[in-house]
């Protein structure tokens, strides 16, 4: 059955309303569907790619991926940056939140009026050492400016850290709590935002303050959070293939290649596929969809 997806992107500023449909493959599952749009912004002087990415919604590791020509720090004023609104809605993705890892990116999705509605948020994320958990999960309680409980792994560290941080300018949960059933962990906002779209927390997701006081209105005690790790998307737009890798920053896969012919594998042999766009892909995995391919005729 044909599903409508209807989708708002990333940051107020940015909004846009798409419809898309999930297209069926004739020999194999459906592959979700393509979400959003891609824009671009000129860096103010004095910026660097990691302020471009706070001012505009974005996460910092996706834009630098989509932009490698660009310094990060010391990108040329006026230069273009490309902004990766445009994404391929992760395999498997439930109503309610659906975070993948690799793209370090949120997707709540909600059913309204027959239509469902897709936001997209970019997330910071646990570091090495501290990953964040995978896995199916549900939001157990909501918290407007939490007090923060210091891990103890984190107190060994940092032995100036109190057991307990109230709410306030210090306290890196930010204003906004979304408790998640694996003990410990939540999504939540931070009082560090050039952190959301890196991997620099002790575990939990954090979002822009503006971000998580939207979903926090929106999100329910009792929603499903699938929390999953795909480097590797591809969806179908007419009768072209395309593809949409991240970086393996876990180093999951010892090669990326070989994940993509999998993926594609998985969803039957209803398409010419060129291998090397693939491997090309794979090589310089920057976050954006490049065409792999097309119906068999």
């Amino acid at each position: 059955m044909t599903r409508t997806f209807r989708q708002l992107l990333v940051l107020p500023a940015c909004l846009a309303a798409l419809a898309v449909h999930v297209p069926c493959a004739a020999d194999g599952p459906a592959l979700p569907p393509i979400i959003g749009e891609q824009t671009s912004a000129t860096v103010d002087g004095g910026e660097s790619l990691m302020e471009v990415a706070r001012r505009t919604g974005f996460g910092y590791e996706a834009v630098a991926a989509a932009n490698p020509q660009l310094d990060p720090w010391t990108p040329a004023a006026g230069a273009r940056v490309i902004l990766p609104g445009r994404t391929i809605l992760p395999a498997g993705a439930v109503t309610g939140l659906t975070i993948n890892l690799a793209e370090m990116r949120l997707f709540h999705i909600s059913d309204n009026s027959g239509q469902t509605r897709v936001r997209g948020y970019p997330l910071g994320i646990g570091r090495e050492g501290r990953k964040t958990p995978e896995g199916r999960f549900r939001v157990i309680n909501k918290q407007v400016d939490p007090y923060w409980h210091v891990p103890e792994g984190l107190q060994a560290l940092h032995p100036e850290l109190p057991e307990l941080v109230p709410p306030g300018p210090d306290n890196p949960l930010g204003h906004h709590w979304l408790g998640l059933s694996a003990q410990g962990y939540g999504i939540h906002g931070t009082n560090r935002p050039l952190g959301v779209g890196r991997r620099v927390s002790y575990g939990c997701m954090r979002l822009y303050p503006e971000h998580i006081a939207a979903l926090f209105t929106e999100v329910a005690i009792g929603t499903t959070v699938v929390i999953v790790y795909q480097p590797v998307k591809i969806a179908w737009q007419g009768n072209d293939l395309l593809m949409e890798v991240h970086a393996d920053h876990l180093g999951r896969f010892e090669n990326l290649f070989q994940e993509a012919l999998r993926v594609i594998g998985r969803f039957g042999g209803s398409a010419e596929v060129d291998y090397r766009q693939v491997k090309m892909a794979t090589e310089h995995p920057d976050g954006l969809m490049h065409p792999i391919g097309a119906r068999r005729k």
